[in-house]
């Protein structure tokens, strides 16, 4: 393959969670002010819907994973997915910032908001299992997968980022004023974005690995029943480590965001800090690109203890920034904290086809879209414990959306939710990853000299590597 078609590869590969995450970024980070001090929705209300709507589809994602591996078409397995979820993702991203006044009907609002919430979480998941499923399926190169996922959160990091620093200023600029009109302006130009990338995406990826048949469909081991296919994940110890680790990943940065915007605004008393504060994330790509260089000298999951101490280094320091009233030192806290994190989103899904091969090559489970549905278990247990708690802590600290000053139980209830709650489990997970025992680059060396001195039995020998 030429350099060409390689970064060709990389940017198409990055473009479909730069559309993901671009969406991720406005619900995560807007939706909740959105909804309080927008649309004038409860922030209990909201947090409650946030919860209950993660739960309902928490493990849609395993479905999908499972149609990825029953599904053979021309276009491959996992690629048909940008497009049969990709644009309906852009047109529902649209709606969640497009609420109408339905004549002041109040309960004709919040049915509006349950169900458009609803479908979008449910459509999020069936565009974004298959951007980890197809990983596996691009390349047997294991550094290129690694440098796949780089280009995947470099890319995504610019998109969240751009989205992060220019959301509100778009807002004002689109809404002239009203700022229920610049949302529902800025939610259709980037819902248009979405639909775009997936489309690129899926017209200049191929998924390489697997033998072609007459049909143009991709040939592949027998696929597995979903009861064969939990058992085979509950064997699969790694996995299930990195599967819990995601939740807490993913519900403290849910949490974190949905209270970034009250903690500037609230506790630090700088609004027009903002865009800066929220559109720092681009520094994230240190983290990003970092993660190869690293990945060749250390095992994966010390590159992920790492990053996620460096992580809580950061975060400690936004208190003292508060307290010391000192922008230096706030955004030298969020750049460290948003390299760590760079890292971290980078080695989970590099770590995620580590399991991937484990399943294959060491338990003989062809279940690739099952285990890879993963992150979107996380992500949506995160979504939903994440944005509760954020909308809870701050209907426990009594906030008050009209008033220009909060109370100083409101503070300190937004410093929970925004310091101290993520601190909690980007510790535990530091913990959870002590008892991680898959070393990538033992597996690869190991299962290549089985191989190749005694393919029958090699599956059997490597079991009791890693307990």
């Amino acid at each position: 393959m030429s350099i060409f078609q390689t970064w060709k590869r990389r940017i198409a590969y990055g473009s479909t969670d730069m559309a993901g995450n671009i969406i991720w970024q406005m619900v995560s980070t807007y939706l909740l002010f959105y909804y309080t001090t927008v649309a004038g929705i409860s922030a209990a209300f909201a947090g409650m819907l946030f919860f209950v709507v993660r739960f309902i589809d928490a493990f849609d994602a395993l479905i999908y994973g499972y149609l990825i591996d029953h599904t053979h078409t021309k276009y491959g397995q996992s690629r048909p997915y940008f497009v049969w979820f990709g644009i309906p993702l852009g047109l529902l991203a649209m709606s969640l910032f497009m609420i109408p006044s339905f004549g002041g009907n109040t309960t004709m609002r919040l049915v509006y908001i349950s169900i458009t919430y609803t479908f979008f979480s449910l459509i999020y998941s069936g565009a974004n299992t298959p951007i980890t499923s197809i990983l596996p399926s691009l390349t047997d190169d294991s550094v290129e997968r690694t440098k796949l996922a780089s280009a995947r959160m470099v890319m995504t990091t610019i998109g969240t980022s751009a989205v992060a620093a220019i959301t509100l200023p778009m807002v004002k600029l689109l809404g002239k004023g009203n700022q229920s009109k610049g949302f529902t302006l800025w939610a259709i130009i980037l819902g248009l974005v979405i639909m775009g990338l997936f489309i690129f995406a899926f017209l200049n990826l191929k998924e390489t690995n697997g033998a072609q048949n007459p049909d143009g469909t991709t040939e592949s081991a027998e696929s597995l029943s979903i009861w064969q296919s939990l058992k085979g994940a509950a064997s699969n110890k790694p996995w299930l480590l990195l599967a819990c680790s995601f939740i807490l990943l993913q519900t403290f940065w849910m949490l974190r965001g949905n209270s970034a915007i009250f903690f500037i605004k609230y506790v630090y008393g700088r609004p027009e800090l903002a865009p800066i504060f929220l559109g720092i994330g681009f520094v994230s790509v240190i983290g990003n690109l970092s993660v190869p260089f690293l990945s060749q000298r250390f095992k994966n999951r010390n590159v992920l203890q790492f990053s996620l101490v460096l992580g809580v280094i950061g975060q400690l320091l936004l208190p003292i920034a508060e307290k010391m009233r000192s922008v230096s030192l706030l955004i030298a806290g969020s750049v460290i904290f948003l390299i760590a994190m760079g890292i971290t989103f980078t080695i989970v899904f590099a770590m995620l086809s580590d399991t991937v091969d484990y399943s294959t090559k060491v338990l003989g489970l062809n279940e690739t879209g099952f285990l890879s549905a993963v992150p979107m278990i996380g992500a949506k247990l995160g979504m939903g414990i994440g944005g509760f708690l954020a909308g809870q802590f701050l209907a426990w600290g009594q906030f008050n959306a009209k008033a220009a000053v909060q109370s100083g139980r409101t503070i300190t209830f937004i410093n929970l939710a925004f310091i101290w709650m993520p601190i909690i489990l980007l510790a535990a997970m530091i913990f959870m990853m002590q008892f991680y025992r898959l070393d990538e680059k033992e597996l690869q060396g190991q299962i290549t000299s089985l191989i190749r001195t005694s393919p029958e039995s090699f599956n059997g020998s490597l079991l009791m590597m890693y307990f």
